[in-house]
């Protein structure tokens, strides 16, 4: 038997009479949960960007960008719960919970503000440290003072957490 029609006719049997129906429209603006998307003019409010609306703190938003084309699907199979299946343009994505990226060999994320504030910490105590010389009178700061770090020379805020 084909596979495919193998696969048609069991969720044939497990959707009863329920029909799946998927079109395409435009996203015209996201809130936070939800979507609204036009589809042959007519502007649909409160489609899902989740598989559920239930409070977690464990999530993956895909959030598509406005304007952008999207597919949407009904989980009812009257069309009266909507929720996002494809985007051609994103946004952006909301993560929350455990995040590993490349087998997270590299250890977590950096707190840049809080990195920058201790690197210039420790500039400051450098450019500003003496030693006391023979007689017990302190020597001069260093000749070249270290210059204090600014985030923007290595932060990549296309990625925040």
């Amino acid at each position: 038997m084909d596979t495919y029609k193998e696969f048609g006719d069991r969720l044939r049997s497990l959707m009863g009479k329920q029909s799946i129906s998927i079109c395409q429209g435009i996203v015209k603006s996201v809130e936070e949960l939800t979507c609204t998307v036009r589809i042959d003019n007519i502007d649909i409010p409160d489609v899902r960007l989740r598989a559920s609306m239930s409070e977690t703190d464990r999530e993956v938003v895909l959030i598509p960008k406005p304007g952008s084309a999207v597919i949407v699907g009904s989980l009812s199979g009257d069309l009266t719960e909507l929720a996002l299946l494809a985007c051609d343009e994103l946004e952006g994505v909301r993560i929350s919970g455990q995040i590993i990226l490349n087998g997270g060999q590299n250890g977590g994320l950096i707190n840049v503000k809080e990195l920058t504030n201790a690197l210039n910490r420790l500039v400051n105590d450098f450019n500003s440290h003496t030693h006391t010389g023979n007689q017990g009178a302190p020597t001069s700061p260093p000749a070249k003072q270290s210059a204090t770090f600014n985030a923007r020379d290595y932060e990549d805020t296309q990625i925040t957490h």
